[in-house]
Protein backbone atom coordinates (compact mmCIF):
# COMPACT_ATOMS: atom_id res chain seq x y z
CA UNK A 1 0.00 0.00 0.00
CA UNK A 2 1.52 3.37 -1.03
CA UNK A 3 1.08 6.13 1.52
CA UNK A 4 2.21 9.74 1.73
CA UNK A 5 3.28 11.68 4.80
CA UNK A 6 4.24 15.38 4.46
CA UNK A 7 4.99 14.89 0.78
CA UNK A 8 7.17 11.80 1.28
CA UNK A 9 5.84 8.63 -0.28
CA UNK A 10 6.56 5.26 1.25
CA UNK A 11 5.43 1.68 0.92
CA UNK A 12 3.51 0.33 3.92
CA UNK A 13 3.91 -3.35 4.68
CA UNK A 14 1.03 -4.51 6.85
CA UNK A 15 2.00 -7.12 9.44
CA UNK A 16 -0.48 -9.99 9.45
CA UNK A 17 -1.99 -10.60 12.87
CA UNK A 18 -3.79 -13.87 13.59
CA UNK A 19 -6.83 -13.47 15.80
CA UNK A 20 -8.02 -16.05 18.35
CA UNK A 21 -11.55 -16.24 19.72
CA UNK A 22 -11.56 -15.33 23.39
CA UNK A 23 -13.62 -16.96 26.11
CA UNK A 24 -14.88 -13.50 27.06
CA UNK A 25 -18.45 -12.88 25.98
CA UNK A 26 -20.08 -9.46 25.92
CA UNK A 27 -23.54 -8.01 25.61
CA UNK A 28 -24.19 -4.89 23.55
CA UNK A 29 -27.74 -3.55 23.00
CA UNK A 30 -29.13 -6.95 23.75
CA UNK A 31 -26.85 -8.80 21.34
CA UNK A 32 -24.27 -11.28 22.61
CA UNK A 33 -20.84 -11.22 21.01
CA UNK A 34 -17.51 -12.89 21.62
CA UNK A 35 -14.25 -10.95 21.83
CA UNK A 36 -11.28 -11.94 19.69
CA UNK A 37 -7.70 -11.20 20.70
CA UNK A 38 -4.48 -11.30 18.73
CA UNK A 39 -2.46 -14.48 19.21
CA UNK A 40 0.86 -12.67 18.99
CA UNK A 41 1.59 -9.02 18.32
CA UNK A 42 5.00 -8.73 16.63
CA UNK A 43 6.88 -5.73 17.97
CA UNK A 44 10.21 -5.10 16.25
CA UNK A 45 12.98 -4.39 18.71
CA UNK A 46 16.10 -2.40 17.93
CA UNK A 47 19.31 -4.44 18.00
CA UNK A 48 21.47 -2.82 20.71
CA UNK A 49 24.98 -3.34 22.01
CA UNK A 50 24.82 -2.77 25.78
CA UNK A 51 27.19 -2.97 28.70
CA UNK A 52 26.47 -3.86 32.32
CA UNK A 53 29.27 -3.40 34.87
CA UNK A 54 31.89 -3.81 32.17
CA UNK A 55 30.33 -6.94 30.65
CA UNK A 56 29.08 -6.39 27.10
CA UNK A 57 25.89 -8.03 25.85
CA UNK A 58 23.59 -7.64 22.89
CA UNK A 59 19.81 -7.35 22.52
CA UNK A 60 18.57 -8.94 19.30
CA UNK A 61 15.60 -7.86 17.18
CA UNK A 62 13.48 -10.55 18.82
CA UNK A 63 14.20 -9.12 22.27
CA UNK A 64 16.51 -11.91 23.46
CA UNK A 65 19.89 -11.29 25.07
CA UNK A 66 23.13 -12.68 23.68
CA UNK A 67 26.54 -12.71 25.29
CA UNK A 68 29.33 -10.92 23.44
CA UNK A 69 32.83 -12.35 23.49
CA UNK A 70 35.29 -10.11 25.31
CA UNK A 71 38.58 -9.56 23.50
CA UNK A 72 41.76 -9.89 25.58
CA UNK A 73 43.20 -6.55 26.71
CA UNK A 74 46.37 -6.96 24.61
CA UNK A 75 44.31 -7.34 21.39
CA UNK A 76 42.33 -4.14 22.00
CA UNK A 77 44.09 -1.25 20.29
CA UNK A 78 41.33 1.31 20.04
CA UNK A 79 42.36 4.82 21.02
CA UNK A 80 40.83 6.39 24.08
CA UNK A 81 37.85 8.68 23.53
CA UNK A 82 38.73 12.37 23.77
CA UNK A 83 37.02 12.81 27.15
CA UNK A 84 39.27 10.16 28.75
CA UNK A 85 42.52 11.83 27.68
CA UNK A 86 44.52 14.27 29.73
CA UNK A 87 44.44 17.90 28.59
CA UNK A 88 48.09 17.61 27.55
CA UNK A 89 47.43 14.55 25.35
CA UNK A 90 44.37 16.20 23.85
CA UNK A 91 46.26 19.42 23.05
CA UNK A 92 49.08 17.42 21.44
CA UNK A 93 46.64 15.46 19.28
CA UNK A 94 44.81 18.63 18.21
CA UNK A 95 48.14 20.28 17.30
CA UNK A 96 49.12 17.28 15.12
CA UNK A 97 45.79 17.32 13.28
CA UNK A 98 46.04 21.09 12.77
CA UNK A 99 49.58 20.79 11.39
CA UNK A 100 48.48 18.08 8.94
CA UNK A 101 45.53 20.18 7.79
CA UNK A 102 47.76 23.23 7.20
CA UNK A 103 50.24 21.12 5.20
CA UNK A 104 47.47 19.57 3.10
CA UNK A 105 45.88 22.96 2.38
CA UNK A 106 49.26 24.48 1.48
CA UNK A 107 50.00 21.58 -0.87
CA UNK A 108 46.65 22.10 -2.59
CA UNK A 109 47.31 25.83 -3.01
CA UNK A 110 50.72 25.04 -4.52
CA UNK A 111 49.15 22.61 -7.03
CA UNK A 112 46.58 25.23 -8.06
CA UNK A 113 49.31 27.90 -8.45
CA UNK A 114 51.36 25.52 -10.62
CA UNK A 115 48.31 24.73 -12.75
CA UNK A 116 47.71 28.48 -13.24
CA UNK A 117 51.43 29.18 -13.87
CA UNK A 118 51.67 31.92 -11.21
CA UNK A 119 55.46 31.95 -10.50
CA UNK A 120 55.32 34.60 -7.74
CA UNK A 121 52.72 32.62 -5.79
CA UNK A 122 54.64 29.36 -6.33
CA UNK A 123 57.82 30.89 -4.83
CA UNK A 124 55.88 32.35 -1.92
CA UNK A 125 54.17 29.02 -1.17
CA UNK A 126 57.44 27.08 -1.39
CA UNK A 127 59.00 29.44 1.15
CA UNK A 128 55.98 28.94 3.39
CA UNK A 129 56.36 25.14 3.09
CA UNK A 130 60.05 25.37 4.06
CA UNK A 131 59.13 27.52 7.04
CA UNK A 132 56.40 25.08 8.08
CA UNK A 133 58.70 22.05 7.91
Amino acid sequence: MRLTYRGNEYEYQAVPVTMVESTTVGLYRGQRFQFSTPRHVPVPQPALMLNYRGVPYKLTETGTMEAVAIAPRSAVSTPLPFYMKTPKELASEIAKVHHLNVERRLQHRLEVAQANGDQNLILQLQKEMQHLA
